[in-house]
């Protein structure tokens, strides 16, 4: 449509209805037009009808893998509250794991619908905001540099998705089929999206404590990837309580995907300042000297590979650890550091150092590791 639309050869009067209806099924203003097309493009009113009618049919048949008998109509999308009643009811009925991809698809269909009437709605603080004049403005200003500033409350740099109570229906059915890694995996990918947090605070809350009662570290992973501070220190608790009762496990120990979510949800430094989180730190610790042993055999099977002609190692598994070697590894090293734990740092540093030559994750002499050291060691100065 958009190239179509791009025709300077079309009558305007197409172009503009061209450009009227990717405007409406994006939602948004095309940018990039002449004033004259642009102020053509008018207002479609009876978009949200008219998208109704279109999305349930197609819902209806989504459903139908549910139960036969199940039918989605206008009414249910009358509004956000009609819809999400709707939703409910079905994965009531939902069971198995197809049910659930059915159910997904359908709440697909329903957002491109709901985020662009959540879009449309006016913000009355922002429309506020330019009007807190009045006739007495000047008064005061004598004594305007003696008066403190008032203290803001401090605001919130996440919007949450209009659809979350249908998201957490979603996450809990999934946690019942044992599908932890699906849950992890579409919060994750809705990350890269601007159409909100898919859970508000009291349904991240509900679904940590389901997934507590099953595996207190893949609850955690879930809470490190929202914004929720509250839920991830009562995970960490959690996690420490089971290390201190069955230390660290296999599984946990070559975890990558913990020691990234510990890393970027900015909740090491807690970890590192907290005595009471000492199981964890010790368990991160060893999560990184396994993964950084992982690194070093790969890299030599890797070399030994090269040396026979057979090529290198798994382009999945090498890019993982390259990761590792060039993000992660400084950056836990750079955190213990920022947090006065400089011998801590320097002991894993130069562990991992008493390698072969080639097998070194950090070049000391070279490396930006030792920019660090050197402004913060004591042993520096």
């Amino acid at each position: 449509m958009a190239k179509f639309s791009d025709n300077l050869q079309l009558p305007g009067s197409v172009r503009v209805y061209t450009l009227e209806l990717m405007q409406f099924l994006t939602g948004k203003s095309i940018k990039g037009l002449s004033a004259s097309i642009q102020s053509s493009v008018m207002p479609w009113e009876g978009w949200d009808e008219v998208y109704k009618y279109i999305s349930c049919p197609k819902s209806s048949q989504l459903v139908a893998t549910i139960s036969p008998t199940l039918e989605i109509t206008p009414d249910d999308l009358l509004n956000l509250e009609t819809a999400v009643s709707c939703f409910l009811k079905l994965c009531d009925v939902a069971q198995s794991y197809s049910h659930v991809g059915s159910l997904l698809a359908m709440l697909g269909e329903w957002e491109g619908f709901f985020l662009v009437r959540e879009d449309k709605k006016p913000s009355a603080e922002a429309s506020d905001a330019g009007n807190d004049w009045n006739e007495n403005w000047d008064e005061g200003w004598e004594s305007f540099q003696e008066l403190e500033p008032p203290v803001k409350e401090k605001e919130s740099s996440f919007s949450i998705h209009p659809l979350h109570a249908c998201w957490l229906e979603i996450f809990k059915k999934l946690v019942m089929l044992s599908q932890f890694k699906d849950v992890l995996r579409l919060i994750d990918q809705s990350l890269l999206k601007s159409n909100g947090i898919l859970l508000d605070e009291d349904g991240a809350r509900s679904l940590s404590q389901i997934v507590l009662e099953r595996d207190c570290f893949t609850a955690l992973k879930l809470v490190l990837l929202l914004p929720f501070e509250t839920l991830q220190l009562q995970c960490l608790a959690a996690v420490e309580d089971k290390l201190k009762q069955g230390g660290i496990s296999d599984s946990i120990g070559g975890d990558h995907e913990l020691l990234m979510l510990v890393l970027f949800s900015e909740v090491l430094p807690a970890i590192i300042s907290n005595s009471s989180y000492g199981n964890t730190l010790s368990c991160i610790c060893y999560l990184v000297g396994n993964l950084s042993h992982k690194f070093q055999a790969a890299q030599l099977q890797n070399e030994t590979l090269v040396q026979k002609g057979k090529g290198g190692c798994e382009e999945e598994n090498e890019s993982w650890l390259l990761v590792f070697r060039r993000i992660l590894f400084p950056c836990f090293i750079s955190e213990l550091v920022k947090a006065d734990q400089q011998l801590l740092a320097g002991l894993i540093v130069t562990k991992f150092m008493h390698t072969n030559a080639s097998l070194g994750l950090v070049n000391v002499r070279r490396g930006k590791s030792w920019s660090v050291f050197r402004g913060a060691a004591p042993w520096t100065t």
